[in-house]
């Protein structure tokens, strides 16, 4: 577990840093145990190179890092969802006068919630194939060390995952289809997936970029990237629907509140489509991959 956290450190330190230290730190990490105080002089580390980018060889313009703005996308979507979007008077008001204009809205909200679960289900079992593969890899003693290490990370990172990518489930599945907690209406029910499928997308992405550095598991990888470039789509569908019963209760709901729904909409499809294409990019197939015959 401390070198999963050692790893996961390394991976803070700015791109030109990586490309010209990272190997040589990581065969140090290897060559001795790994403490917590090895992890946080990484941390410290990581902070220090973007501090002093320019006197990194290499450098180029200062990029802000992948997980950092899924990070704050992600807190961002929280803060909108409560407070934010969970406004009863206008949850309420704006479904009942959508609702009264017949079964339109309800059809909207049942579609929203099915296309955000599917999105939330593809997107995690986008996962089993290149698991499937890096498990066998790990098992072969015809493959390189490379192939082999970086499989057991993708699966130990997989794992370690696993728990918030439950929660995420669990609290969609509670409050779209148990009206569980928070008395959000069938409006509400029909935004969760909106708040949640992004998060759920975000926590596949680290495995898979992991997956990334091996061209061996590029066709795996690849395929994770066109799955969860699906699931994206399918979350702007979802909003989609979403905008239908919101538009027919326009008159009952106040500005703040459409305001925040339409930021929630862009930030959501937003985060979806940054986490697909940058696996797409960052995956390299081989014309073979992995021979596992």
């Amino acid at each position: 577990m401390k070198r999963l956290l050692a790893d996961l450190a390394l991976s803070l330190y700015p791109k030109a840093w990586r490309r010209r230290y990272a190997e040589e730190v990581s065969d140090l990490l290897s060559s001795r145990p790994v403490r917590m105080r090895t992890v946080i002089d990484l941390v410290r580390g990581a902070a220090d190179a973007w501090l002093h980018l320019r006197s990194v060889p290499g450098a180029g313009p200062v990029r802000i890092p992948l997980a950092a703005v899924l990070t704050v996308a992600g807190a961002a979507l929280s803060l909108l969802w409560n407070p934010g979007i969970r406004d009863v008077a206008s949850l309420h008001g704006a479904w009942a006068e959508a609702a009264s204009s017949g079964g339109v809205a309800g059809t909207m909200r049942d579609s929203a919630r099915m296309l955000f679960a599917a999105a939330g289900i593809i997107a995690v079992l986008s996962m089993a194939p290149l698991l499937r593969t890096c498990v066998t890899a790990m098992r072969h003693s015809v493959h390189g060390p490379a192939v082999r290490m970086t499989a057991r990370r993708v699966v130990v990172t997989t794992l370690f995952l696993a728990a918030p990518v439950g929660v995420a489930v669990l609290l969609f599945v509670a409050i779209a289809f148990l009206d569980w907690g928070y008395p959000v209406g069938p409006l509400g029910t029909a935004m969760i997936g909106g708040f949640l499928a992004p998060v759920v997308l975000a926590l596949v992405l680290p495995p898979a970029l992991i997956a990334a550095r091996a061209p061996a598991l590029g066709f795996d990888t690849r395929s994770v990237g066109a799955a969860l470039a699906s699931a994206a789509i399918l979350d702007a569908l979802a909003w989609s629907c979403v905008a239908v019963p919101l538009a027919m209760g326009l008159e009952k709901a106040s500005w703040s509140f459409v305001a925040m729904v339409a930021v929630s909409a862009l930030l959501s499809v937003g985060m979806s489509a940054l986490v697909a294409r940058s696996v797409l990019e960052r995956s390299r197939p081989m014309l073979s991959g992995l021979n596992l015959a």
